[in-house]
């Protein structure tokens, strides 16, 4: 029911100046109903490198040379987090952005607070 295209990443340039772009994320974040720009953040806090996106041109880039499995592991860490209900684990929840980041799930109506 739920599905969501996998992660496609290209590697670009060398030496000091290797970045990761990735490709698709505009889908993938769409799939997960959340920002592109915030799935690239976590990714670029989550890897301890600097991270770009420029929403006009739908470029999403990530400094670095990173392995496409390895983002695969840091979006399943970000869906784990921030998109699954914590009670029943229902994709299908909303972002609340307060004080507090928390997780409204339309499925059982849990209201979670995010760390």
């Amino acid at each position: 029911r739920y599905k969501m295209p996998k992660l496609a990443t290209k590697i670009h340039g060398r030496g000091n100046g290797i970045k990761t772009s990735i490709v698709n994320m505009v889908e993938v974040a769409k799939a997960l109903s959340r920002s592109p720009a915030h799935v690239t953040r976590f990714f670029g806090c989550e890897l301890g490198a600097q991270s770009s996106f420029n929403d006009k041109t739908n470029t999403f880039i990530v400094n670095g040379a990173h392995e496409t499995p390895k983002l695969c592991d840091l979006l399943d860490r970000f869906i784990e987090k921030y998109v699954q209900c914590y009670k029943c684990g229902n994709p299908e929840t909303d972002i609340l952005l307060d004080k507090m980041i928390s997780l409204k799930c339309a499925a059982c109506g849990h209201l979670s607070d995010v760390d």
